[in-house]
């Protein structure tokens, strides 16, 4: 009696995380079950979204379990992904679980719909969280539609093509599922409108359509389109983050970091497969990021170790490197890249047609992307010659050559930058050979328009000074080489110090602030520009480290940055770090940047007055 007494109270307290996952049957075909036995490994977690949901017993039944019920019969143990997040059987449905877990937690502490009175909040609070969880359950429910291939076996044997717009399969029957070849990425987010009426119940239907501003977020929000659903939208969008995250991190609840990483090598190659097959980097063709021939695909090396750098932070994945450097010895140390002799980096000729580029490039073996033969892709037309000639370049010096041709940012005689002037993207520069990594003896041209700032790569972080143990920053060598600075000041000189006090205490740190204050507020220092060292984001103002310390003051820079932390006027990340990292995009690419972030209350106690947030740069890893 003991015994199962303790076996419930363990099953009450289980971890959202902690279901078993039915094995694959042989010869590659399931069985097709019913609601309860699939959702009978996540009892668990279905027992916490019942408390989370906070509804009577009636309306939990008829409005919450019966969606749940049709979204498992539907979904069945199909994947998530091929080669990424929750790629196993079952890993739909899971991740289906999560994301409504992850999302009535979130939905918990934000008060909806926005502005509106606390009477509206109150008789709408109810309806907002069936929104959070319908949209979680909905979100990627169109890839077995866009994505996956899936056959329909009857008990006489036979078996013809299944969709889930056709209805849940029959029980007793058998299916498989494979992978389209060249489906295009995202496409699946359009489908959900579609699939919405054979999930939800007919009255949650007619009360999501009794809001019209709710419905018309939560259609954004299901179709993807997560800028428009507002804080829908948000809260949707960090709830599948954390989901994929916790996922490819090894499994770990929401609510605590995981001790269960999985190798980085594992991770970096997890990333690289779902970059390529997602076709996030296109192959074999003019421009492309990457090139097959028989046995190998030759990947552009700085642009895939870039996108594969972003890709991973932005999942909120731990202990991801900031630096080109460690992931190339990272890839090179576990084999997943064929070396050049000693190096990851090999430069090869590319021919497609007419059209040629010497590039620098890694080598992978296909069976490390695709494991099967069937879904490789034909490099018909495609003609990759190794150069015989050892390269002198590779990933970080790439980054500094691209820093090189760069426009030079505006000098202090520039006319001040005004706060209602839009952001506008850098002018493309014309290139001589059509491709940013192309090495061909002539000048690297940058025609990918980025409105971020100039100094801006993924290596610098750690060169110069943003590299930190918890709780604190590591001094950086300033004997270690730079990028070549333009020879007019990329910012002003720093303007007399307006605040007597903060001169006459002689804390470099006051000076600073004193300066930057100084130079916002007469427009001398620009904000929100290419050029800048400084944005402003939704949660307030950010400063790029450590180029903005190296503009007041290029000897000293390391002792100013230091003084500003002890101000104390930044927030701290919750890993209680000082910087944080932001995902800054342009129309064709993407990068990263580290930064000091200054919050809303702390600027508003400055007198400072900012122009609106830069749609181009966004917080990552904020939890």
């Amino acid at each position: 009696m003991m015994r199962t007494t303790l076996q419930q109270v363990r099953r009450w307290f289980q971890a959202p995380n902690d279901a078993t996952v039915p094995q694959r049957p042989s010869y590659g075909r399931f069985e097709v079950q019913g609601a309860d036995a699939l959702l009978a490994p996540h009892n668990g977690l279905v027992s916490t979204l019942k408390g989370l949901a906070g509804v009577p017993e009636s309306h939990w039944q008829r409005l919450y379990q019966a969606l749940l019920d049709r979204f498992a019969a539907l979904v069945q143990l199909l994947p998530a992904s091929e080669a990424h997040h929750h790629a196993g059987p079952g890993g739909l449905l899971r991740h289906g679980l999560e994301v409504a877990h992850n999302a009535l937690l979130l939905r918990r502490g934000i008060l909806l719909p926005p502005n509106a009175s606390p009477e509206e909040q109150a008789s709408q609070q109810d309806l907002w969280t069936y929104a959070c969880f319908t949209s979680a359950l909905l979100h990627d429910l169109g890839k077995p539609v866009v994505d996956q291939e899936i056959t329909l076996y009857h008990t006489d044997g036979s078996g013809h093509s299944w969709t889930p717009v056709s209805g849940p399969m029959p029980e007793g029957s058998q299916y498989q599922m494979t992978f389209r070849h060249g489906r295009a990425h995202r496409q699946h987010e359009r489908i959900a409108p579609l699939l919405a009426p054979i999930l939800l119940p007919q009255h949650g239907l007619d009360w999501l359509a009794s809001a019209p501003t709710l419905l018309d977020a939560w259609l954004a929000a299901i179709q993807g389109a997560m800028e428009d659903a507002g804080p829908l939208g948000a809260i949707i969008a960090k709830a599948d983050r954390r989901s994929v995250a916790e996922n490819l991190a090894g499994g770990v609840t929401p609510q605590m970091p995981t001790t269960r990483v999985k190798p980085l090598a594992e991770r970096l190659l997890t990333g690289l497969r779902h970059l390529i097959t997602s076709g996030e980097l296109p192959l074999n063709r003019r421009g492309a990021a990457g090139f097959t021939d028989e046995h190998h695909i030759w990947l552009v090396s700085k642009r895939t170790i870039d996108a594969l750098l972003v890709h991973l932070i932005e999942e909120g994945q731990p202990g991801i490197p900031t630096r080109n450097s460690r992931v190339m010895d990272e890839l090179q140390q576990h084999g997943i890249v064929v070396p050049n002799e000693d190096r990851a980096i090999w430069l090869c000729d590319i021919t497609i047609d007419d059209w040629r580029q010497s590039l620098t490039c890694l080598k992978i073996d296909l069976s490390r992307i695709w494991p099967d033969p069937d879904q490789r892709p034909s490099g018909t037309g495609v003609t990759v010659q190794p150069s015989t000639t050892k390269p002198t370049t590779d990933v970080n010096s790439d980054e500094e050559a691209d820093q090189e041709h760069r426009p030079s940012a505006p000098d202090s005689q520039t006319p001040p930058v005004h706060a209602n002037e839009p952001d506008l993207p850098l002018p493309p520069i014309p290139a001589s050979t059509g491709h940013p990594d192309s090495h061909d003896g002539k000048d690297i041209a940058d025609d990918l328009a980025l409105p971020l700032p100039m100094d801006i790569n993924t290596d610098r972080g750690s060169s110069e000074g943003v590299t930190e143990d918890p709780g604190k920053q590591v001094e950086a060598n300033t004997s270690s080489p730079t990028n070549p600075r333009p020879t007019t000041p990329a910012s002003p000189p720093p303007s007399p110090i307006k605040n007597e006090a903060d001169q006459a205490s002689g804390d470099p740190g006051k000076q600073f602030l004193a300066w930057l204050r100084d130079g916002l507020a007469t427009g001398r220092l620009a904000i929100n520009t290419p050029q800048a060292r400084i944005h402003v984001i939704e949660q307030g103002l950010v400063l790029v480290s450590p180029g903005i310390f190296k503009d007041f003051s290029a000897a000293r820079w390391n002792h100013v940055q230091k003084r500003f932390q002890k101000l104390k006027l930044h927030q701290r990340t919750h890993d209680n770090m000082n910087i944080w990292t932001c995902k800054a995009t342009g129309a064709r690419k993407q990068a990263l940047m580290k930064v000091y972030l200054i919050s809303k209350t702390e600027v508003s106690e400055l007198g400072l007055t900012l122009p609106p947030p830069n749609p181009a740069v966004r917080l990552l890893l904020m939890t």
